[in-house]
């Protein structure tokens, strides 16, 4: 929720969400048909410069 994720080279000041583990599953119909719920991510909190993207 804040813009954080688990990896040991963010160093951003928010908290890391308990519930969020970067990771999902999904399962199929008895027909293969699947579906996905997300949400859209917000902005990032720093500018871009030359080397991000």
């Amino acid at each position: 929720a804040g813009g954080r994720y688990r990896h040991k080279k963010d160093t951003y000041l928010a908290p890391i969400d308990p519930n969020f583990g970067g990771c999902g599953r999904t399962i199929t119909d008895e027909n293969g048909y699947y579906f996905f719920r997300t949400v859209k991510p917000g902005a990032y909190p720093w500018r871009n410069w030359v080397n991000n993207w």
